[in-house]
Protein backbone atom coordinates (compact mmCIF):
# COMPACT_ATOMS: atom_id res chain seq x y z
CA UNK A 1 0.00 0.00 0.00
CA UNK A 2 2.81 2.54 0.78
CA UNK A 3 4.24 1.43 -2.47
CA UNK A 4 1.52 1.95 -4.52
CA UNK A 5 1.37 5.89 -2.68
CA UNK A 6 4.70 6.84 -3.27
CA UNK A 7 4.27 5.59 -6.96
CA UNK A 8 1.04 7.52 -7.69
CA UNK A 9 2.93 10.42 -6.19
CA UNK A 10 5.81 9.95 -8.46
CA UNK A 11 3.67 9.77 -11.12
CA UNK A 12 1.85 12.68 -10.25
CA UNK A 13 5.14 15.10 -9.78
CA UNK A 14 6.42 13.94 -13.10
CA UNK A 15 2.66 14.81 -14.65
CA UNK A 16 3.39 18.52 -13.01
CA UNK A 17 7.15 18.60 -14.40
CA UNK A 18 5.90 17.68 -17.86
CA UNK A 19 3.18 20.68 -18.13
CA UNK A 20 5.14 23.27 -16.60
CA UNK A 21 7.95 22.24 -19.03
CA UNK A 22 5.72 21.47 -22.22
CA UNK A 23 6.10 25.40 -22.79
CA UNK A 24 9.44 25.68 -22.66
CA UNK A 25 10.61 22.57 -24.60
CA UNK A 26 7.94 23.96 -27.24
CA UNK A 27 9.73 27.77 -27.28
CA UNK A 28 13.48 25.38 -27.50
CA UNK A 29 12.68 23.26 -30.57
CA UNK A 30 10.41 26.53 -31.85
CA UNK A 31 13.70 28.47 -31.80
CA UNK A 32 15.55 26.58 -34.44
CA UNK A 33 12.39 26.13 -36.51
CA UNK A 34 11.59 28.31 -40.44
CA UNK A 35 8.01 29.88 -40.57
CA UNK A 36 6.77 27.42 -42.56
CA UNK A 37 7.77 24.05 -40.30
CA UNK A 38 6.61 25.95 -37.00
CA UNK A 39 3.21 26.25 -38.14
CA UNK A 40 3.35 22.92 -40.10
CA UNK A 41 3.49 21.15 -36.63
CA UNK A 42 1.56 22.90 -34.58
CA UNK A 43 -1.51 20.56 -34.77
CA UNK A 44 -2.54 17.93 -34.42
CA UNK A 45 0.75 17.77 -31.64
CA UNK A 46 3.25 15.09 -32.26
CA UNK A 47 6.96 15.49 -31.28
CA UNK A 48 7.49 17.36 -34.61
CA UNK A 49 5.44 20.27 -32.77
CA UNK A 50 8.75 20.27 -29.98
CA UNK A 51 11.50 18.72 -32.21
CA UNK A 52 12.76 20.50 -35.28
CA UNK A 53 12.37 18.47 -38.53
CA UNK A 54 15.18 20.52 -40.64
CA UNK A 55 16.72 22.49 -38.01
CA UNK A 56 18.25 26.10 -38.91
CA UNK A 57 20.19 28.90 -37.67
CA UNK A 58 18.92 31.63 -39.98
CA UNK A 59 16.25 32.67 -37.19
CA UNK A 60 19.52 34.06 -34.93
CA UNK A 61 20.89 35.24 -37.52
CA UNK A 62 18.81 37.37 -38.45
CA UNK A 63 17.99 38.58 -35.07
CA UNK A 64 21.64 39.32 -34.18
CA UNK A 65 23.56 40.81 -37.53
CA UNK A 66 19.67 42.04 -39.11
CA UNK A 67 17.58 43.09 -36.49
CA UNK A 68 20.21 44.34 -33.84
CA UNK A 69 20.32 42.02 -31.10
CA UNK A 70 23.03 41.91 -30.84
CA UNK A 71 23.92 45.46 -29.49
CA UNK A 72 20.49 44.82 -27.73
CA UNK A 73 21.95 41.90 -25.39
CA UNK A 74 25.18 44.14 -25.44
CA UNK A 75 22.80 47.22 -23.63
CA UNK A 76 20.67 45.00 -21.39
CA UNK A 77 24.19 43.21 -20.06
CA UNK A 78 25.70 46.32 -20.07
CA UNK A 79 22.69 47.69 -17.86
CA UNK A 80 21.69 44.84 -15.65
CA UNK A 81 25.94 44.78 -14.58
CA UNK A 82 25.46 48.28 -13.64
CA UNK A 83 21.87 47.52 -11.83
CA UNK A 84 23.78 44.82 -9.94
CA UNK A 85 26.56 46.61 -8.78
CA UNK A 86 25.00 50.36 -8.06
CA UNK A 87 22.24 48.60 -6.11
CA UNK A 88 23.80 45.99 -4.08
CA UNK A 89 26.27 49.08 -2.91
CA UNK A 90 23.94 51.50 -2.05
CA UNK A 91 21.41 49.33 -0.23
CA UNK A 92 24.04 47.50 1.73
CA UNK A 93 25.55 51.00 2.73
CA UNK A 94 21.87 52.27 3.80
CA UNK A 95 21.33 48.35 5.63
CA UNK A 96 24.81 48.77 7.61
CA UNK A 97 23.92 52.10 8.85
CA UNK A 98 19.97 51.26 9.71
CA UNK A 99 21.76 47.85 11.61
CA UNK A 100 24.89 48.81 12.68
CA UNK A 101 24.78 52.73 13.80
CA UNK A 102 22.65 55.16 16.33
CA UNK A 103 21.01 58.02 15.11
CA UNK A 104 17.83 59.45 16.29
CA UNK A 105 14.56 58.22 13.99
CA UNK A 106 16.50 55.28 12.51
CA UNK A 107 13.61 52.83 13.46
CA UNK A 108 11.02 55.19 11.82
CA UNK A 109 13.10 55.71 8.48
CA UNK A 110 13.74 51.95 8.38
CA UNK A 111 9.80 51.82 8.63
CA UNK A 112 9.78 54.35 5.98
CA UNK A 113 11.76 52.34 3.48
CA UNK A 114 9.99 48.95 4.30
CA UNK A 115 6.33 50.58 3.78
CA UNK A 116 7.88 51.58 -0.02
CA UNK A 117 7.36 47.91 -0.66
CA UNK A 118 3.61 48.15 -0.43
CA UNK A 119 3.69 50.75 -2.82
CA UNK A 120 3.08 49.55 -6.45
CA UNK A 121 5.22 50.50 -9.59
CA UNK A 122 2.73 51.53 -11.29
CA UNK A 123 1.97 54.73 -8.66
CA UNK A 124 5.30 55.07 -8.41
CA UNK A 125 6.12 55.02 -12.35
CA UNK A 126 4.74 58.83 -13.17
CA UNK A 127 6.41 60.72 -9.94
CA UNK A 128 10.13 58.54 -11.00
CA UNK A 129 9.65 59.71 -14.27
CA UNK A 130 8.67 63.60 -13.75
CA UNK A 131 11.56 63.44 -11.65
CA UNK A 132 14.06 62.25 -14.26
CA UNK A 133 12.55 64.56 -16.67
CA UNK A 134 13.43 67.10 -14.20
CA UNK A 135 16.88 66.10 -14.37
CA UNK A 136 17.07 65.83 -17.65
CA UNK A 137 18.09 62.20 -18.10
CA UNK A 138 14.84 61.59 -20.19
CA UNK A 139 16.03 59.09 -22.92
CA UNK A 140 19.33 58.46 -21.28
CA UNK A 141 21.15 55.47 -20.45
CA UNK A 142 21.60 56.71 -17.11
CA UNK A 143 17.79 56.80 -16.84
CA UNK A 144 17.61 53.49 -17.47
CA UNK A 145 19.52 52.55 -14.01
CA UNK A 146 19.36 55.06 -11.58
CA UNK A 147 15.60 54.72 -10.53
CA UNK A 148 16.69 50.76 -9.55
CA UNK A 149 19.48 51.73 -6.91
CA UNK A 150 17.08 52.45 -4.39
CA UNK A 151 15.43 49.01 -3.26
CA UNK A 152 13.70 48.66 -0.44
CA UNK A 153 13.65 44.40 -0.35
CA UNK A 154 17.26 44.31 -0.75
CA UNK A 155 17.60 46.97 2.36
CA UNK A 156 15.24 44.93 4.43
CA UNK A 157 17.16 41.45 3.14
CA UNK A 158 20.73 43.21 3.81
CA UNK A 159 19.92 44.77 7.15
CA UNK A 160 18.50 41.22 8.83
CA UNK A 161 21.77 40.14 7.35
CA UNK A 162 23.92 42.40 9.41
CA UNK A 163 21.55 42.23 12.38
CA UNK A 164 23.12 38.48 12.37
CA UNK A 165 26.49 40.05 12.74
CA UNK A 166 27.77 40.23 16.37
CA UNK A 167 27.68 43.79 17.41
CA UNK A 168 30.97 43.32 19.32
CA UNK A 169 32.20 43.10 15.99
CA UNK A 170 32.32 46.09 14.90
CA UNK A 171 32.48 47.84 18.34
CA UNK A 172 35.74 45.95 18.74
CA UNK A 173 36.60 47.35 15.23
CA UNK A 174 35.47 51.03 16.32
CA UNK A 175 37.84 50.67 19.58
CA UNK A 176 40.51 49.78 17.46
CA UNK A 177 40.24 53.05 15.61
CA UNK A 178 39.06 51.74 12.58
CA UNK A 179 37.28 54.16 10.08
CA UNK A 180 33.56 53.42 9.17
CA UNK A 181 34.85 52.82 5.36
CA UNK A 182 36.86 50.01 6.13
CA UNK A 183 34.40 48.45 8.94
CA UNK A 184 31.64 48.43 6.09
CA UNK A 185 34.37 47.31 3.14
CA UNK A 186 36.86 44.85 4.92
CA UNK A 187 34.75 43.67 7.96
CA UNK A 188 30.98 43.69 7.20
CA UNK A 189 30.25 42.89 3.29
CA UNK A 190 32.49 39.59 3.36
CA UNK A 191 30.70 37.88 6.36
CA UNK A 192 27.44 38.74 4.79
CA UNK A 193 28.75 37.53 0.76
CA UNK A 194 25.40 35.30 0.74
CA UNK A 195 23.27 38.23 1.21
CA UNK A 196 24.90 39.72 -1.72
CA UNK A 197 24.65 37.42 -3.89
CA UNK A 198 21.41 37.06 -3.52
CA UNK A 199 20.18 40.87 -3.73
CA UNK A 200 22.80 41.05 -6.84
CA UNK A 201 20.70 38.06 -8.73
CA UNK A 202 17.60 39.58 -8.05
CA UNK A 203 18.53 42.82 -9.60
CA UNK A 204 20.22 40.93 -12.28
CA UNK A 205 16.93 39.43 -13.16
CA UNK A 206 14.84 42.48 -12.70
CA UNK A 207 17.12 44.29 -14.94
CA UNK A 208 17.14 42.18 -17.73
CA UNK A 209 13.52 41.14 -17.83
CA UNK A 210 12.77 44.65 -17.73
CA UNK A 211 10.14 46.00 -20.23
CA UNK A 212 7.58 49.05 -18.62
CA UNK A 213 10.36 51.14 -17.66
CA UNK A 214 12.60 51.22 -20.92
CA UNK A 215 9.25 51.46 -23.13
CA UNK A 216 8.36 54.61 -21.01
CA UNK A 217 11.80 56.27 -20.42
CA UNK A 218 13.44 55.83 -24.27
CA UNK A 219 12.28 56.78 -27.31
CA UNK A 220 15.15 55.59 -29.16
CA UNK A 221 16.70 52.55 -30.58
CA UNK A 222 20.24 53.31 -29.25
CA UNK A 223 19.60 51.76 -25.80
CA UNK A 224 16.76 48.92 -26.42
CA UNK A 225 17.19 45.98 -24.05
CA UNK A 226 15.75 42.71 -24.86
CA UNK A 227 13.01 43.11 -23.80
CA UNK A 228 11.02 46.03 -25.79
CA UNK A 229 13.43 44.46 -28.56
CA UNK A 230 10.90 40.83 -28.54
CA UNK A 231 7.96 42.93 -27.78
CA UNK A 232 8.63 44.98 -31.39
CA UNK A 233 8.60 41.97 -33.11
CA UNK A 234 4.72 42.06 -32.62
CA UNK A 235 3.49 44.69 -35.23
CA UNK A 236 -0.17 45.23 -36.89
CA UNK A 237 0.94 43.49 -40.10
CA UNK A 238 2.40 40.35 -38.72
CA UNK A 239 3.51 38.21 -35.84
CA UNK A 240 7.49 37.00 -36.30
CA UNK A 241 6.83 33.82 -34.34
CA UNK A 242 10.11 31.83 -35.26
CA UNK A 243 12.09 35.49 -34.39
CA UNK A 244 10.32 35.66 -31.43
CA UNK A 245 10.96 32.03 -30.25
CA UNK A 246 14.60 32.83 -31.12
CA UNK A 247 14.88 35.64 -29.11
CA UNK A 248 13.32 34.36 -26.22
CA UNK A 249 15.68 31.74 -26.22
CA UNK A 250 18.49 34.19 -26.33
CA UNK A 251 17.14 35.97 -23.34
CA UNK A 252 16.44 32.84 -20.98
CA UNK A 253 20.00 31.26 -21.31
CA UNK A 254 22.18 33.97 -18.99
CA UNK A 255 19.65 34.00 -16.57
CA UNK A 256 19.84 29.66 -16.42
CA UNK A 257 23.09 29.83 -16.64
CA UNK A 258 23.41 32.47 -13.74
CA UNK A 259 20.97 30.72 -11.57
CA UNK A 260 22.32 27.44 -11.88
CA UNK A 261 25.89 28.71 -11.18
CA UNK A 262 25.02 30.53 -8.12
CA UNK A 263 21.79 28.81 -6.38
CA UNK A 264 23.18 27.49 -3.48
CA UNK A 265 24.58 31.44 -2.48
CA UNK A 266 21.29 32.20 -3.53
CA UNK A 267 19.28 30.13 -1.47
CA UNK A 268 21.73 30.54 1.55
CA UNK A 269 21.21 34.55 1.37
CA UNK A 270 17.54 33.99 1.43
CA UNK A 271 16.78 31.75 4.13
CA UNK A 272 19.61 32.72 6.55
CA UNK A 273 18.58 36.08 7.70
CA UNK A 274 17.16 36.63 10.71
CA UNK A 275 17.82 33.74 12.02
CA UNK A 276 20.49 33.54 14.75
CA UNK A 277 22.54 30.91 16.26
Amino acid sequence: MKTLKQTCIVIGLLLLVTIFLLPYLWMLGSAFKSRSELFSYVLPVSWKTFIPVSPTLNNFYRLLFELGFARTIGNTLLLSIITVFGTVLFCSMTAFALAMLEFPGRKILFFLIMFTMMVPFEARMLPTFLIVQDLGLSNTFTALYLPWFADAFLIFLFTNHFSELPFDLYHAAVIDGCPHTRIFSKIMLPNITPALVSGGLIKFFFAWDSYVWPLIILRTDRWQVIGVAIANLFTDQSVAWELIFSGSLLSTIPVVFLFILLQRYYIAGMTSGGIKE
